[in-house]
């Protein structure tokens, strides 16, 4: 690893969870414009899986807060993104803690764009924002609709083992956005754009149910995969008993985001990703 008295030319940018979902890839993002960053990453053996020119990795773990100083000493801007459990708080006021230490200037956090209307994870993301307001620090928001990665990869084995997709999102619609182009933004924002205290609202260009979905991907596939809409605590007893969560890994990775879909809490549409990148964002049936 290299050393923190490494010297840059240009703002060091530090990508928290850098070896997971949104870190990785838009760190990957980031390399590739040749931007000067740092990876931060909770095991040695994580931290040297992302060396790399042009990035700097790092160990450091949000739960542990006597790391995080050595990690953001040096750094710019802070990519914040943390697991989506209960723990989401206290990680994100660590990283907020030891970025006022260490002089960081400015944070972007993963936040989102459907809304959780004071649910559980909703409550926890909103502290977290609301401690970035009250902090002093300029701030930022990247605000990604429900990701097709996270959305549809996860229901293949369900498709696999019935032919169906099973959901509790009722005729929720959301404009579906691919991680690609999320992270496509996110480098954008991280690396050109500089609006204190704005939230890039990222999503896809097309307001679906998930009927609408299931036809899209029956038609690219050749293959008849209906949606099958359920309670949430149909949903829950599946997932608790044939997928192995907990009731709280089951009610914070999937429920509460369904349950936002089918009051309508995703239903936006927004044209960021075209302002940021000059490009149109991926469909349903591209991805």
């Amino acid at each position: 690893l290299l050393p923190r008295s490494h010297h840059y030319s240009r703002p060091v940018i530090l990508i928290t969870g850098a070896s997971g979902m949104f870190g990785g890839a838009i760190l990957a993002q980031l390399a590739a414009r040749g931007m000067p960053v740092r990876a931060m990453a909770h095991s040695a053996v994580r931290a040297e899986e992302m060396q790399r020119p042009g990035v700097d990795p790092v160990v450091a773990d949000m739960d542990q807060p006597n790391t995080l100083n050595q990690a953001l000493d040096g750094i710019d801007t802070v990519f914040l993104v943390s697991p989506m459990n209960g723990g989401v708080e206290v990680r994100e006021r660590n990283v907020l803690d030891a970025a006022l230490r260490t002089g960081v200037r400015r944070i972007v956090k993963l936040y989102g764009a459907v809304n959780h209307r004071g649910d559980p994870l909703g409550s926890l993301h909103d502290a977290s924002v609301e401690a970035l307001r009250q902090s002093g620090i300029q701030w930022a928001l990247l605000s990604p609709t429900s990701v097709l990665e996270t959305s549809l990869l996860a229901m293949i084995p369900w498709i696999e083992a019935t032919g169906a997709i099973m959901a509790s999102a009722g005729d929720g619609k959301v404009a579906h956005v691919a991680l690609d182009d999320v992270a496509r933004a996110a480098a954008v924002v991280l690396a050109d754009r500089d609006e204190n205290g704005r939230s890039y609202v990222i999503t896809g260009p097309d307001l679906l149910t998930m009927n609408e979905v299931c036809a899209i991907m029956s038609e690219v596939t050749s293959c008849s995969i209906p949606y099958v809409d359920v309670s949430d605590a149909e949903l829950q007893k599946v997932l608790v008993e044939e997928a192995g969560m907990t009731a709280e890994q089951a009610e914070m990775g999937v429920i509460c985001h369904y349950r936002a879909w089918r009051n309508g809490g995703a239903e936006v549409r927004t044209d960021t990703f075209h302002e940021l990148t000059g490009e149109t964002p991926t469909t349903v049936a591209q991805w």
